[in-house]
Parts: structure tokens; C-alpha cells; sequence
């Protein structure tokens, strides 16, 4: 890292590259899940056949935006998968007990609602101070965001159907 960057970055600058670490392990953990049931979902119904390999890609995405910004910052993430479900905070995925498309979702939901939770963490903990890092956090958030939104709104149509 150079030393501009280094102080721009500020004093925080270790909290900053842990709560990265963190967001790439989340990403990387969540690509893994949504890429599993990708593959191995039963009954999509409702669902464009390639929902859940796109959700897959973005995560993925999201983790390369995440490796370069701490590789900006002097670091690299791990690359060892365990240690993703240590950081992640998401616990053990076990995605083949999630492959209705009820079930999906629902988990689903629960992890964009996490990661909304860790990037306006980190956008606050950077805001006015690292504007790399903190820029990336409000994209990331945006589409998390948004990401929730679309999986209420499935279950809302889930459920209107179950009524049915």
C-alpha cells in the first residue's frame, strides 16, 4: 500500500481490512450456497432457471470487488474455505437442506439481509474517512439492497399462491 493511500486510509485502516476480510469470506460462503443450489434445486416453478446461478455470480463478483480493495490496501484474503465459514459470521451453509424453492429463498433472504447489515457497517465505519473502501461498501449495499427486495417480493408471490 502506498503511503498516500496508507494515509488516507487513516489510523482505523486495520478495522477496515477486518471487516473486508469478513465481507469476502460472506461473499465468497454465500456464492457457494447459491451455487449449490444452483445445481441441485428441485421445482423451481416460478423462477427463471438460471435465478440462482445468477445470485452465484454476483456474489462471486462481489468477492473480487472486495480482494481488490484489499489488495489496494495491502492485504489478500484468505483462501482457505473453512476459514470463510469462521469470518463469515454465516455459520455452516449446508445448502442441500435448502433446495425447495421455499426454502431457498427464504435462506437467501436471511443472507441479504446480513450482508445489508455488514456493508452499512462498513460504509459508517469509513464514511468521511476511507473513500475507496468506503464507496465500495455503498455499491455493495445498494445491491443487497435490492437483493432483498427481490426475494420478498418471490415469497410475497409464494405465498399468494399457497393461498390459492
Amino acid at each position: 500500500m502506498g503511503k498516500k493511500a496508507l494515509e488516507i486510509a487513516g489510523p482505523g485502516v486495520d478495522g477496515t481490512i477486518a471487516m473486508l476480510h469478513k465481507a469476502y469470506a460472506f461473499e465468497m460462503s454465500t456464492f457457494h450456497y447459491f451455487q449449490y443450489v444452483a445445481n441441485n434445486i428441485e421445482g423451481l416453478g416460478v423462477l427463471h432457471e438460471n435465478f440462482f446461478e445468477d445470485r452465484a455470480k454476483e456474489e462471486l463478483g462481489h468477492a473480487q470487488e472486495v480482494n481488490e480493495r484489499l489488495m489496494e490496501l495491502g492485504t489478500n484474503p484468505t483462501d482457505d474455505p473453512a476459514r470463510w465459514e469462521q469470518e463469515s459470521g454465516v455459520g455452516k451453509l449446508e445448502p442441500k437442506r435448502y433446495l425447495s424453492l421455499r426454502s431457498a429463498v427464504e435462506k437467501a433472504l436471511e443472507f441479504e439481509r446480513a450482508a445489508i447489515g455488514l456493508y452499512n457497517d462498513l460504509a459508517n465505519a469509513t464514511k468521511d474517512k476511507d473513500h475507496g473502501t468506503y464507496e465500495l461498501a455503498l455499491e455493495l449495499l445498494k445491491d443487497e439492497l435490492e437483493d432483498e427486495q427481490t426475494m420478498e417480493d418471490i415469497l410475497a408471490r409464494l405465498e399468494i399462491q399457497d393461498k390459492k
